[in-house]
Order: structure tokens, then sequence, then C-alpha cells
């Protein structure tokens, strides 16, 4: 695999969306098969995915996370708090991993080694890359990255009021609906779980919507296939026999920041002119 190509690892025995990059040939006739491989499964049951532990060592730890700005402004608006979980239970709404070749490998600690099960999973946020350029004749800012999860973030600071952000360093799950799913850190958890690893430390987050839980992206899995009788499982990306792997471009996400001035009579008591 080259640096302009990406690997990917597809759910299969769900049915497809529509997905430009996924070879057509073989697709139809390992999603029957993976298909059936997931009916002939008991219905599905999930048990708790909360471990409870007095190890002081851990609580400790813990508690020095839970004072972190960063974790504080991202739950700032959701309920939840830091323990020990179990990766096997957990739904998936992902359908799709991608691997770049040129990504670091996840460091594997050993069972119980709660400081550097932390590193990974209490990670501190990656730096931003990308290029920019400034468009002047349109008063645009042109952002460029391989990352697919840069984004603009509102900060609630009027001096500044955009953030470029990428993904979040946190291991978090979370309970929709009484089932509990992998919220984030989809390919630490992979990396974990392929090594035996499925107990870890991570953000507990109770969630009362769809887009709170944040599945609600129209490539994620829909929310009759996460509430069916077998949904998707993190532990099911490991199953070759319900995976479609294939390798597609790597992608170029672009963000514009177009920048407008106007000035419009003030309409309410107080504004200035």
């Amino acid at each position: 695999m080259s640096a302009n190509t990406v690997n990917v690892r597809e759910l299969a025995a769900w049915g497809l969306d529509d997905y430009e990059y996924r070879p057509k040939a073989f697709a139809a006739e390992k999603v029957g098969e993976a298909s059936r491989l997931i009916r002939s499964r008991l219905p599905f049951e999930q048990s708790s995915i909360l471990i409870g532990t007095d190890e002081p060592e851990l609580a400790n730890l813990l508690a020095s996370h839970a004072e972190r700005s960063d974790l504080l402004a991202e739950m700032s608006s959701l309920s939840w708090s830091l323990g020990l979980v179990d990766l096997r239970p957990l739904v998936a709404f992902q359908r799709r991993l991608s691997f770049r070749p040129d990504a670091p490998p996840v460091v594997i600690p050993a069972k119980q080694d709660w400081p550097a099960l932390l590193a990974v999973t209490f990670s501190t946020a990656n730096p931003i890359e990308c290029s920019m350029t400034h468009d002047r004749s349109t008063r645009t800012v042109i952002l460029r990255s391989s990352n697919p999860n840069l984004h603009i973030a509102t900060t609630g600071d009027a001096a500044f009021p955009l953030n470029i952000r990428s993904a979040g360093p946190f291991f978090e799950v979370a309970c929709f609906r009484n089932r509990w799913f992998l919220r984030d850190g989809y390919h630490r958890a992979y990396a974990l779980l392929r090594a035996g690893i499925y107990e870890v430390p991570a953000v507990i987050v109770q969630t009362s919507t769809l887009e709170e839980l944040g599945a609600s992206q129209s490539w994620f899995f829909p929310e009759d296939i996460l509430f069916s009788n077998n949904p998707p499982r993190l532990v099911d990306f490991l199953d070759d026999d319900l995976v479609l792997e294939y390798t597609r471009p790597a992608l170029i996400k672009t963000l514009r920041i177009t920048m407008e001035e106007t000035l419009a009579p003030a309409t309410s008591t107080g504004e200035q002119s």
C-alpha cells in the first residue's frame, strides 16, 4: 500500500451505503455471506460495559484527568464521568475504519498497566496539520488537510470565535436508549482489541439524542440497524468474515471560511450604531 492509498475495513453484514470508493466486484457476494452469519446469531443481549474497580492508582489517575481543561470543554454540555469499561459488548455506529500507511501505530500497553493505558485513551490532541491560503478576491481562507477529522468549531470567545480542531483525544463510550456504543476512539479500540486488551479507562457519557451520541451522519449506520436484534458490534471489525477490505485513494479535506461584513440599522433597544 502506497502513501497515496488508504486501507479500509468496512462492516459488510448490515447492508452497504452509497460509497464511491468501494470496489463493486466482490461486495455483493461478501455481503450475502456476512449477512447469513449475522442472522445465525442469537438475539443481541448487551452485558454491562462498566467495570467496578477499587484500585487507588487508577482512581487517582482518572481524578487527575477529570480536571483537564480540554476534557471539560469537550464535555461541557453532556452528562459524563470517568471509569473503566469493557470494549467487547459495545455497539459500533461507524461502518468503516480507514488506515493511513504513514500514521504512527498505536503503542499497545500490557493489561492493567493503567498509566500506559491512560496514555492511549486520554492522550493529548494531535497538532493541526494543514495548509492555508487566503483568496483576497473572495475574502476566503482555504484550509486543506489529509486529516478527515479536521473541522471548524466555535469557541464562545468573541475575540477568537472560530477554532480549527481535529479528532478529540479522549476514548469515549456512550449510553443511548439503554444501549452502549463506542462514541470516539475507533482506531485505538481496534488496535487494543486485536492485542487482546479490552478493559480500558474511558469517558462515560449519558446521551438522550442521536446527535449527542455522535451517530447522526449519513455515512454511519442508521438508528433502526443500531437497535435491531443483531446490531454491528465493535468486535465485528476483527472478524474477516464480516468485513470488506479494500484500498481507496488518499483524500484531501478542504475547509473554506468566507468573511462578510454588513451594516444595518439597529432594530432593538441597546444596539449601537
